[in-house]
C-alpha cells in the first residue's frame, strides 16, 4: 500500500454530503491524520479489494435478506406453538381437575395457574438464551 503513495500523486475535486465529510472528519481525528489522508487510505485500500468483493458482499447481503424471511418463519412458527402449548396445558388443567375434585377449576383459579405456568416458561427461555449467549452462568441445579 505504501508503494501506491509514494508515487507521483494527483489532486481530485470531489463532493461529498456533508453527514460523510463529517464521518471522514471523525475518523481523522480518531487516527490522528488529516481527513485528506483517511479519504487516500480508503480510496487505495477499495483499490486494492480481492476481486470478487463486491460479489462476495452481495452473497452476504442476499443471505441477510433470505435469513430475515427465515427468522420470520420461526416467529410465526413459535407463535402457533405457544398458542397450541397453552391450549393442551389448559385442557391438562381441566383433566386434572376432574380427576382429582370432580369438577373443573374455577376461572380465576384456572387463570392464575396458567399465569404461573407462563411465568416458569418466560424464565426458562431466558435462562436458556442467558446460556446460550454466555450472559450469565447457569445456575447449578438443586436436587
Amino acid at each position: 500500500m505504501g508503494a501506491l503513495v509514494e508515487m507521483a500523486s494527483n489532486t481530485v475535486a470531489v463532493r461529498l454530503p456533508e453527514e460523510v465529510l463529517e464521518e471522514l472528519q471523525k475518523r481523522a481525528n480518531l487516527q490522528n491524520k488529516k481527513v485528506s489522508d483517511v479519504v487516500r487510505d480508503l480510496i487505495i485500500s477499495g483499490l486494492q479489494a480481492a476481486p470478487g468483493s463486491q460479489e462476495n458482499n452481495q452473497k452476504v447481503i442476499d443471505y441477510l435478506e433470505g435469513f430475515g424471511g427465515i427468522l420470520m418463519g420461526l416467529v410465526f412458527e413459535t407463535t402457533a406453538s405457544r398458542y397450541f402449548a397453552e391450549i393442551a396445558t389448559s385442557y391438562g388443567v381441566d383433566m386434572e381437575s376432574l380427576m382429582r375434585e370432580g369438577k373443573p377449576l374455577s376461572r380465576e383459579a384456572k387463570e392464575a395457574l396458567m399465569s404461573q405456568f407462563e411465568q416458569g416458561a418466560m424464565k426458562s427461555g431466558q435462562n436458556t438464551w442467558a446460556q446460550i449467549l454466555r450472559l450469565e452462568q447457569a445456575a447449578p441445579e438443586q436436587g
